[in-house]
C-alpha cells in the first residue's frame, strides 16, 4: 500500500511539473505574439509612409532621367 502512494505522489510531482512547464511555455508564446504585433504595427506603418512617398520618388525619378537625357543631348549636339 505504502509503495502505492508513493507512485502515485511520483505521478502527481511529475504532472506539476508539466503544468509549470505548461505555463512557462503558454508565457513564452503570449510574449512572441506580443513582439509579432508590435513589428506588424511597425511594418504597417512604415509600408503606409513609403506608400505615401511613392508618388513623389517616381517624380523625382522621371525628372532625373529627363534632366540626364537632356545633358547628353546637348553634349552630343555641341560635338
Amino acid at each position: 500500500m505504502e509503495n502505492r502512494i508513493d507512485r502515485i505522489e511520483s505521478k502527481i510531482d511529475d504532472l506539476q511539473e508539466a503544468v509549470v512547464s505548461l505555463a512557462r511555455v503558454e508565457e513564452r508564446i503570449t510574449t512572441i505574439f506580443n513582439r509579432q504585433t508590435s513589428i506588424e504595427d511597425r511594418i504597417n506603418t512604415m509600408d503606409d509612409k513609403l506608400q505615401k512617398m511613392s508618388p513623389s520618388v517616381a517624380f523625382g525619378e522621371r525628372l532625373f532621367w529627363i534632366l540626364i537625357v537632356a545633358t547628353v543631348t546637348v553634349i552630343g549636339r555641341m560635338l
